[in-house]
């Protein structure tokens, strides 16, 4: 350990001047700058706790409490990037950081790594973590830039597991409600899929008549079993979502409540369409662009893909006679996973297509997936080839 007898090393310290503390301290700050051992940074933290108490005791100057201060800090910074991953243990260090500028600097390492981090349990926490930290600063009068820093890292970490939960997406079907609608249930459907932009997560309950109930920035709340909204966007009523799924996504308990008539709706919903997440053979970026053969709804026409800005998308479906176009303003490719989405949002993100592009020996980049309207519950399976391409 780094100090391997703590309280005879305050005896020491105890008898010298405070110069000797100063320049003590301030090699240890050096020396174990990029610590990573979680038993020399625990260590350290102790350490560096009792070293402030002897300042203060020994009423040093305040350049030997600052050094001492700053280690105390650097330690618990380390601690927080490197070692500790539980809700409790990292709100309790961001909470103790001396400053706001090391507050942000903590939230922002890990903004700067939320998509790198794959493993469930570990987001869930980082989740809490956000949020918890998110109410610290507001407590500490931190500056709002600091606050929206903790939101947009609970914003990417919730993008970041549905990158890694797989069965969530998908259309379900209504098997009961609450109140008027309990007579619509073998046509009410609930469409949920991920847009990987700002709009979040959209959810819809969805009938070919009925007006829609339809939500964005839907989020898992610390946990990948649970989906919840902060409001309605295209309902005439304001209202919120929550969703809790069983073990293996085929059900779900929901509710949502409209503020307004202070009515809280109930319903039970079985997966009807499963929409998969991942593909073990991802296409390349530059491989998606071009051209595909599709039928939409019965109607063959032609799909095609064009990069719009760094990492955006857009598309367009036609339909061979001209009677059906689909144009999709935002696009989004995770290379990783083979994720493609796009959005036709002319209404409020009606229409979404879920896609995978899957790179095959035979047919080069295929495409494959599910179209989802939060406008009328329809869904319809795509499956789509690049069209042959000739020279000039």
């Amino acid at each position: 350990l780094p100090v391997c007898d703590i309280p005879s090393e305050i005896q020491m310290l105890e008898k010298k001047n405070q110069a000797f503390r100063f320049q003590y301290i301030q090699k240890m700050r050096a020396d174990f700058s990029k610590e990573k051992n979680e038993e020399n940074l625990d260590n350290i933290l102790e350490f560096s706790k009792r070293f402030i108490e002897l300042n203060q005791r020994m009423n040093d100057e305040d350049y030997v409490l600052r050094e001492a201060k700053g280690l105390r800090d650097q330690t618990l910074f380390l601690s927080i990037q490197w070692v500790w991953r539980d809700c409790r243990k990292l709100t309790e260090g961001y909470a103790q950081l001396g400053s706001e500028t090391q507050r942000y600097a903590a939230i922002d390492f890990f903004v700067r790594r939320a998509e790198s981090t794959t493993q469930r349990d570990e987001i869930s926490q980082l989740v809490c973590f956000s949020h918890a930290a998110g109410e610290k600063s507001r407590t500490a009068n931190d500056a709002d830039y600091l606050v929206r820093h903790t939101l947009l890292l609970a914003s990417l970490l919730s993008t970041q597991l549905l990158e890694v939960t797989a069965g969530w997406e998908g259309v379900f079907k209504i098997s009961n409600i609450d109140g008027p609608l309990q007579d619509e249930t073998t046509q009410l459907k609930l469409i949920l899929f991920s847009t990987g932009g700002e709009a979040g997560i959209v959810a819809s309950l969805s009938h070919p008549i009925i007006r829609p109930n339809a939500y964005q920035k839907v989020s898992f709340r610390g946990t990948p079993d649970v989906l919840s909204s902060p409001q309605s966007f295209a309902s005439q009523t304001p209202s919120t979502i929550e969703l809790r799924f069983n073990g293996d996504y085929s059900q779900l308990d929901g509710s949502f409540l409209e503020p307004r008539a202070l009515r809280k709706t109930s319903f039970q919903a079985v997966r009807e369409v499963s929409v998969p997440n991942s593909t073990p053979t991802p296409c390349k970026e530059d491989d998606i662009l071009g051209e595909y053969e599709v039928a939409v709804a019965g109607l063959k026409g032609i799909f095609a893909i064009q990069n719009t800005a760094s990492k955006q998308l857009a598309g367009a479906f036609e339909s061979s006679a001209g009677e059906l176009r689909l144009p999709f303003s935002y696009g989004k490719y995770n290379p990783a996973t083979g994720r493609l989405t796009f959005l036709n949002s002319q209404a409020n993100v009606p229409l979404g297509w879920r896609l995978l592009a899957e790179s095959t020996s035979e047919s080069g980049c295929v495409l494959s997936g599910w179209g989802l309207s939060t406008l009328n519950g329809v869904s319809y399976p795509l499956h789509m080839k690049k069209t042959l391409q000739t020279s000039d």
